[in-house]
């Protein structure tokens, strides 16, 4: 093992450690990207209501709320529940009004940026960025950093806590069709169940237009078989 490897190997074991009587069990970091994966598969099996808020230049501009849940294949399924758009045109950066065809293309990138980040917790993906990562120590937290995840010159921020070894944070930068995109993520974890999303904020620009989208999770249900 070289010189690198044993370092990032030292810092994955005293990251992922296991209490037991008298002794303590080291980790080493492909475990813990398996546990990783693990937890995104264990989220499959459940549903939940999502609340995204849509900010145009900081203007309110749409709300829509989701029933979430994976499907056999194991993609997101949506279903909409409620929608609710602001009333008042929407002008682009040069101050007109935007078209029917504009505010369709503004929707079509926002839908690409969200299915994009979506991809960061895929199993595959959410596994490979903590097998990958740099771990380095900052009080009662660990951060595990790592880039070129999904897309070359991508980033994602992982802060977890030590004692407990649930992540607390994600911070994901990224770009979408030559848009700079900021992710940044606060988790969530059931007593007895997996860690999940509690709220994120994207922020990102669209034609010179500062596109803000916040969500919210809540009211996860695990799925009757």
């Amino acid at each position: 093992m070289n010189r690198v490897k044993r370092i990032v190997g030292i810092f994955a074991a005293a990251a992922f450690a296991v209490t037991g009587a008298g002794a303590q069990e080291l980790l080493n970091i492909e475990e813990a990207a398996k546990i990783m994966r693990r937890n995104q598969e264990e989220l499959r099996q459940y549903s939940w209501e999502s609340t995204f808020t849509y900010h145009v230049n900081d203007a309110q501009r749409r709300v829509d709320e989701y029933r979430i849940r994976y499907d056999s294949d194991g993609f997101l399924e949506k279903i909409q529940e409620r929608s609710e758009v602001a009333k008042g045109k929407l002008r682009g950066a040069d101050g007109k009004k935007l078209s029917k065809k504009d505010r369709e293309a503004a929707f079509d990138f926002v839908m690409d940026v969200k299915s994009q980040l979506d991809g960061y917790f895929n199993p595959m993906f959410a596994e490979k960025a903590v097998a990958r990562s740099v771990v380095t120590s900052e009080g009662e937290l660990l951060r595990l950093y790592s880039q070129h995840v999904v897309t070359a010159g991508d980033s994602v921020d992982l802060r977890i806590v030590h004692s407990t070894k649930r992540p607390k944070t994600a911070h994901i930068k990224t770009v979408v069709d030559g848009s700079p995109v900021d992710f940044q993520v606060i988790f969530g974890s059931m007593e007895y169940g997996p860690n999940y999303i509690a709220s994120s904020v994207t922020t990102t620009e669209w034609q010179g237009l500062k596109l803000i989208i916040n969500a919210e999770n809540s009211n996860y249900t695990k799925k009757l078989n």
